[in-house]
């Protein structure tokens, strides 16, 4: 309810004071008009009906004892003479009939002969009785008596309501015309007060719109002293305050923009960033450099806390604030987050001077996020290639070693068949490095050729059949409609591998692994579906990095080099093709590899 009245309130909000004043009056007006209007109607029918009833009652009274004599001394010619001057002397008198005491009719006023279903209707008990019929000629209220006290028979007198609801109607009429010539009356009343109402709030609204546009030396002139009048005042009051505020503003605004331009030449050929904060570290200046390391708009870095965008080492920063000396400096490597939420490292350098007899703070920012990525790289490129190099040679000395002293042949030939597994998988890692070297440094392009997509899933199959095989998983193929591309079928495959050895790894024995081909608007689409562990949401946008893993760690349960991925990545869009990912916590990943269509020219 609250609900459809604030949609109501809000619709006629958009109405003008003299424009709701009116609708005001015209529903007041209305609805009085109706009320008072069904009042009259039930007050004047209920007389009426009174009245006709009563007449109704005296016609049927006085008729039973003028019948008396006629039924008693059988003079049938006086009674239908009886029943006719009624009829034609009383025009509400619709018919007239008397029966005897048995119920057969002795004298009646219609025309085309006594109606069979009045016959025993509505008998007088007692003295009247009243029924109200309902018939082809309208309502019609039948009234009974009786003759000597039902000995000598009844009278039956038919009387037509439909007098009352023609002076009803016409009463309605009447009372509507009267609330319309009120309504209208009341609307040009309405009109002109709300002319009078509105005229000032008008005038104040002209004078908001002239000192929006400015003109702070505009008044608005309104002689009442009532609430408007005061709000005109206190409205007057407000512009001459807010305008002087203005000036003022727009004078140490121009004394601000002053200095800053001034800065600005000066350090606008810095590549490093620097940042100027007044005395409690509130950012006042920012050049382009800084603005692009913190990857914000300037307007988004004025007014800012300093050691806001620094948090990992904000209370030592705000302590130097705080505790300064004109000759002290804080040097310091910090990292922050952009916008964004890229983390970015920088060397902060700050200092104090003294400007217009205030302590200003002017640091210096030089970005080495990508110096500290090639680090931690370099770092984990170190640390995985010794780790995953170093597993398959310890598996093969093993092996080896065992194999010098066994005797037994067939143990034999397996310990020398896991080594060479051993040596397999690393020259696969081998491989990834060398295909690396070569999509960093390789010039040349790719031999295109014609090629089926099918053929492209079932070659990559066949090149590690081995690891399918050994891996326990159940590997389903479902190859759809083939279709040609344009591709190096051998580096195409090759990405493919990568892609299904990911599924591999991250993916329990027993589990299952779905490889298949379908067509789409843009290519041909290879998937890689798996139920394996997922990967985490705030993940997928990396998984495709050079040496990146999910887990980094030295104690990580998942081996490899993180190269896979972004070799098929690379292989893929030098095919003009898209590799993407769609995957959910501990339900799997589905990889699409999407080649474009060969097209024969």
């Amino acid at each position: 309810m609250d609900k459809q009245l604030r949609k109501i309130t809000a619709y006629f909000g958009h109405f003008s004071i003299r424009t709701q004043l009116i609708l005001n009056v015209v529903g007041i007006i209305l609805i009085l008009g109706i009320l008072m209007g069904s009042y009259l109607n039930v007050v004047q029918t209920n007389m009426m009906k009174t009245e006709l009833n009563e007449k109704g009652i005296s016609i049927t009274r006085n008729l039973a004892e003028n019948s008396i004599n006629p039924i008693l001394t059988d003079n049938q010619v006086r009674l239908q003479w009886l029943v006719d001057t009624i009829k034609e002397s009383e025009p509400e008198v619709v018919y007239v009939f008397i029966i005897d005491e048995s119920g057969e009719v002795m004298a009646h006023t219609f025309k085309r002969g006594f109606p069979v279903e009045l016959r025993g209707l509505n008998p007088a008990v007692g003295e009247t009785s009243t029924m109200l019929l309902d018939t082809e000629e309208g309502y019609i209220r039948d009234i009974s008596y009786p003759i000597l006290g039902g000995k000598a028979g009844e009278v039956h007198v038919g009387v037509s309501q439909e007098s009352i609801s023609a002076t009803v109607d016409k009463f309605t009429v009447t009372l509507g015309i009267f609330v319309f010539l009120l309504m209208i009356a009341g609307s040009n009343v309405a009109y002109v007060a709300g002319t009078v109402i509105s005229r000032p709030i008008m005038d104040l609204r002209e004078g908001v719109e002239v000192f929006g546009e400015g003109n702070f030396d505009h008044k608005v002139s309104i002689d009442s002293q009532n609430e408007i009048g005061q709000l005109a005042s206190s409205f007057n009051d407000m512009a001459v305050h807010i305008g002087n505020l203005i000036i003022e503003k727009e004078k140490a605004a121009t004394e601000v923009l002053d200095t800053r331009n001034y800065l600005t030449k000066i350090i606008s050929g810095s590549l490093d960033g620097i940042v100027v904060s007044d005395g409690v570290g509130k950012i006042e200046f920012v050049n382009e450099a800084f603005v692009g390391i913190a990857e914000s708009e300037e307007d988004e870095l004025i007014g800012l806390d300093l050691c806001s965008l620094f948090k990992e080492k904000s209370e030592e920063l705000r302590f130097f604030l705080r505790n300064t000396e004109i000759s002290d400096t804080f040097v310091h490597e910090l990292s922050f987050i952009t916008r964004d939420g890229t983390l970015k490292y920088v060397i902060l350098s700050m200092g104090s001077v003294k400007y217009r007899n205030e302590l200003k703070y002017v640091s210096v920012t030089k970005d080495i996020t990508e110096i500290k990525k090639l680090e931690q790289m370099k770092s984990n490129i170190i640390a995985n290639i010794s780790h995953e190099l170093r597993t398959p040679l310890n598996i093969m000395k093993g092996f080896v070693e065992i194999s010098i002293d066994e005797h037994d042949n067939d143990k034999r030939r397996l310990y020398l068949q896991k080594s060479l597994q051993a040596l397999e998988k690393q020259n696969w890692m081998i491989q990834d490095l060398l295909e690396v070297a070569r999509g960093d440094n390789e010039t040349g392009k790719l031999n295109m050729v014609k090629t089926n997509i099918n053929g492209v899933v079932e070659m990559a199959c066949r090149e590690i059949k081995g690891k399918l095989d050994a891996s326990g998983i159940n590997v389903t193929i479902k190859l759809g409609t083939d279709s040609f591309v344009k591709a190096e079928p051998e580096k195409l495959a090759y990405a493919l591998t990568k892609i299904i050895d990911n599924a591999l790894k991250f993916t329990d024995k027993g589990k299952d692994i779905e490889i298949g081909t379908l067509l789409d608007d843009d290519g041909a689409v290879i998937y890689t579906r798996d139920t394996g562990t997922g990967i985490p949401k705030e993940n997928l946008a990396r998984i495709f990095e050079k040496f990146y893993q999910v887990d980094g760690t030295s104690t990580r349960k998942f081996g490899g080099n993180g190269l896979g991925l972004a070799i098929a990545k690379n292989i893929i869009e030098k095919h003009e093709g898209k590799l993407w990912v769609e995957s959910k916590l501990g339900e799997g990943s589905t990889f699409y590899l999407s080649v474009p269509y060969f097209v024969d020219i």
